[in-house]
């Protein structure tokens, strides 16, 4: 696919004509990175953002002595890396490659001359601050108020809130997490991540599907707190991500 037509099919481009889409797509560069690889690490220069084109990649945080919370799980068309662009700021977070993964990436200058242009774009840029700042409340509320099984049903709630589909009164997670990634988002090990799925499972919280899984509605009643309810519920696969 042309790199103007990936962009149209991101939020922040695409109401942009297709003069303006073919400026940007050609200062914009193919990057691959395979499985396990990093895109880039907290603390690095922020003088690019990326479209994910293909693949899976991962937006965790690196303790000290190696520990890792996963924030964010990320897939096309998603979009990364703008706001460490606007502020001058190193990345905050580290993106890890769950699977060779392919993006278009595009370089801080033209990037800047974009907003200067469409003042929307920068509107659009607060938006996606304030659903991530709503998003890191939670995580708090989560690591902090909830037990085991809590720590990961609300997991599974917010990343349902980033690519999810609504069906009905369910929620509907394709491909699931792996128990290793709720672990991670939860703040448990992998084994109590295990136990607490199968326990979801048996008292109908959750439904394992093929390839997948769905937060059923006693889930979301129970778990979906008001402040988390006030983000923008799924109803396409097209996700929201997190700045970084």
């Amino acid at each position: 696919m042309p790199g103007a037509e990936i962009l149209r099919t991101v939020s922040f481009f695409d109401q942009l004509d297709a003069g303006e889409l073919d400026i940007v797509a050609s200062a914009a560069r193919r990057v691959r990175f395979p499985k396990g690889s990093i895109v880039f690490q907290e603390g690095d220069a922020g003088d690019f953002l990326l479209v994910i084109v293909k693949g899976r990649v991962k937006v965790t945080l690196l303790g000290e002595t190696g520990q890792e919370t996963i924030v964010n799980v990320l897939e096309p068309p998603a979009l990364l890396g703008e706001v460490a662009l606007l502020d001058d700021a190193p990345r905050s977070a580290t993106v890890i490659a769950v699977e060779p993964t392919e993006f278009l990436q595009i370089a801080r200058g033209p990037f800047l001359t974009l907003i200067a242009r469409h003042p929307t774009i920068a509107l659009r840029i607060m938006a996606r601050l304030a659903r991530s700042l709503r998003r890191a409340t939670e995580q708090i509320r989560t690591l902090s108020m909830f037990d085991v099984h809590g720590r990961v049903l609300r997991s599974l709630l917010m990343v349902a809130q980033e690519r999810g589909l609504t069906e009905r009164s369910r929620m509907v997670i394709r491909p699931r997490p792996s128990v290793k990634e709720l672990a991670l988002m939860s703040g448990c090990t992998r084994e109590a991540a295990s136990r607490a799925l199968k326990t979801l499972n048996t008292s109908g919280f959750v439904t394992e599907l093929d390839g997948g899984i769905t937060i059923e509605p006693r889930a979301i009643k129970k778990y979906l707190q008001p402040t988390l309810q006030n983000l923008t519920l799924p109803t396409s696969a097209r996700p929201i991500g997190p700045v970084v």
